[in-house]
């Protein structure tokens, strides 16, 4: 098992690069959701490429203040107890409205049957979720950051 930090300093060993001098910050490590079986099962599919974005709510970021990723960032996405991570990066974020996302940003977020149907009807869920825990009310006119992304490394050092 690699920590996040190791996993980080050899993708950077990896492209020639002494971690002690390299000019990259450290990036952010997390996860996906708060749930162990489906935080594994979307670490894998990420790691399988077929996950390939991710969608945040605008409001909910800048509650928490937040970053935006933005084109070449990097971050490290690790399973529910981090045993297991891998570095990604940024390709592209778009703000939107939930209502606008479209089918083709459904199947590249790769969840379930990757179809809009099923992508609407899981992320409304959560984002009525998340609102309601805040004292808000959600619509489908919420801005959203849909952010595509690459594995650039995983690490396979046990």
């Amino acid at each position: 098992m690699s920590t996040p930090n190791q996993v980080w300093n050899n993708y950077l060993k990896s492209l020639g690069e002494d971690p002690a001098k390299t000019e990259k910050a450290f990036p952010i490590v997390d996860h996906f959701c708060d749930e162990k079986v489906q935080t594994d099962n979307l670490y894998n599919l990420v790691i399988q490429g077929i996950k390939r974005a991710t969608t945040a709510s605008v409001k909910i970021c800048e509650y928490y203040n937040e970053d935006f990723s933005k084109p070449g960032d990097y971050w490290i996405l690790t399973n529910f107890d981090e045993t297991e991570c891998c570095v990604l990066q940024t390709v592209k974020s778009t703000i939107k409205k939930f209502s606008q996302i479209t089918e083709e940003d459904a199947y590249i977020e790769g969840e379930g049957d990757k179809t809009l149907k099923y992508w609407r009807e899981v992320h409304k869920s959560f984002f009525e979720e998340e609102y309601k825990s805040l004292g808000w009310k959600f619509s489908e006119d919420i801005e959203v950051v849909f952010e595509e992304f690459k594995v650039v490394y995983v690490d396979t050092v046990a």
